[in-house]
């Protein structure tokens, strides 16, 4: 049992830390992309109102059935952070109604090559079921959209922090994740890229229901909506895609899609090195010993994170003193600030910790009870504490009958490369799925 409970820490220390801050590595492999991509414009705030892309004429497709206006609300957008403070009461009626929108500022996390780069803020469904304001971001290709729109490409980050701040679009973007270049290949071959801050990330007074499968998944299907509502060259085809929380999120949108966004057309899910075993933290921790030491900080994450989801998992009643202060301060903190701040083992956990309902919490959105029902790509790193868990994972959701097929990348481990070494794979799977290809090598796995 120690054997496990120590694999299970490895693995969701991994999903945790998979967007570090740091120097990225991108492969040579893309240097021709980034060479013949035009810059992204600089801009400035802008007023609600759309301008329609260049060349998309009146027989592209539709805004979604799930949007109760054609157009987002015109009006002043405030500049700068201000941005982030959503109104009240939240304008719109349906989860993807945009609330406001201006172009992403010229930055080097923003998308190479794309026609334009909207940051929008939009209605999502919190974790309790209510509307709630969520930020993201929206790149267009150039040119006329062709019959049926530009397909859409989801980008489901990997885990920066819980802080409104740690959100992709305030500065954790895409390049720092490994996944800039392989999101400009997708726009320079005519991919609508939206890009989910996640709920309570990005919008500030929200708090974040880290790795919480339904919300995640909410949000990223509701900004594909916000998108078909801001320009009709973005068609109802999508595919998510995303790397450790990323991944995570991914698999659960595959499984709640035709439930949440049915007019919406998933045609695939990719999940690199989804993250897994979290559920077994808890247990973990509470042995209050050495071998849960280096796990301190992902454990406060999912404390609040679980708090964010269900009210009965309160962080008083789980934390001791020191344990309740570092917790504080992770929901402003992010990736790579927090740990020279937190305590020691023996003093996180209150002596009477009640864990039953974080516990329920975390198991509700384990990956393996996912069940995608739709073709997924889960990659993985040889390197990666996860290989371990998620071989067997992808098995089990195999034999629960999901179309999985698994490669392996024997020396990559769990940072930036495992996304941006396989982005030509990703990119060509969406490819051949979009071609009408049917997946190859489903639910074989070797020996």
């Amino acid at each position: 049992m120690r054997r496990v409970a120590v694999l299970a820490a490895v693995g969701i220390l991994a999903a945790a830390g998979c967007s570090r801050s740091g120097d990225d590595r991108r492969p040579e492999r893309y240097g021709q992309v980034a060479a013949s991509a035009a810059p992204a414009p600089a801009a400035t705030p802008t007023t609600g109102a759309p301008s329609p892309s260049a060349g998309v004429s009146s027989s592209t497709s539709p805004a979604p059935s799930g949007s109760s206006s054609s157009a987002p609300p015109s009006g002043d957008v405030p500049a700068g952070e201000a941005f982030f403070d959503a109104p009240t009461p939240l304008p719109g009626a349906n989860p993807g109604d945009v609330v406001r929108q201006r172009p992403v500022e010229a930055n080097s996390e923003a998308i190479q090559g794309a026609g334009k780069e909207l940051l929008v803020m939009y209605r999502t469904t919190g974790p309790d079921g209510q509307p709630v304001a969520a930020t993201g971001t929206v790149a267009l290709p150039n040119g006329p959209a062709p019959e049926g729109g530009w397909p859409v490409i989801a980008w489901d980050h990997g885990t920066t922090g819980i802080g409104a701040k740690c959100a992709p679009s305030r500065g954790f973007g895409p390049y720092r994740q490994g996944a800039g270049e392989m999101l400009a290949e997708f726009v320079k071959r005519g991919y609508a890229v939206v890009q989910p801050d996640y709920v309570g990330m990005g919008v500030n007074g929200v708090k974040h229901p880290y790795l919480n499968g339904k919300s995640a998944a909410y949000a990223t299907f509701d900004l594909v909506r916000a998108a078909r509502s801001i320009d009709p060259g973005v068609g109802k085809t999508w595919y998510v895609a995303g790397h450790s929380q990323g991944g995570h999120a991914a698999l659960w949108s595959a499984t709640y899609a035709a439930e949440y966004a049915s007019e919406l057309d998933l045609k695939g899910a990719v999940a690199v090195a989804p993250g897994n075993a979290f559920q077994l933290m808890p247990g973990l921790v509470a042995k209050r010993d050495a071998t849960a030491e280096p796990y301190i900080g992902i454990f406060l994450l999912l404390v609040n994170g679980a708090s964010a989801v269900d009210p009965s998992v309160k962080p008083e009643d789980i934390l001791a003193p020191a344990g309740l202060t570092a917790a504080e301060a992770a929901w402003t903190g992010c990736a790579g600030e927090q740990e020279a701040a937190l305590p020691p083992i023996a003093d996180i956990l209150k002596a009477d910790a009640d864990l039953g309902p974080i516990t329920a919490v975390l198991e509700a959105s384990a990956p393996e009870k996912a069940k995608p029902a739709v073709p997924v790509f889960m990659l993985q790193g040889g390197q990666d504490p996860l290989a371990a868990l998620n071989l067997p994972m992808a098995q089990s959701l195999c034999a629960g009958g999901a179309q999985i097929e698994y490669r392996p990348y024997p020396e990559l481990a769990h940072d930036p490369t495992e996304v941006s070494v396989a982005g030509l794979d990703i990119v060509a799977w969406v490819e051949a799925r979009q071609a009408g290809t049917a997946p190859e090598n489903v639910c074989t796995f070797a020996s």
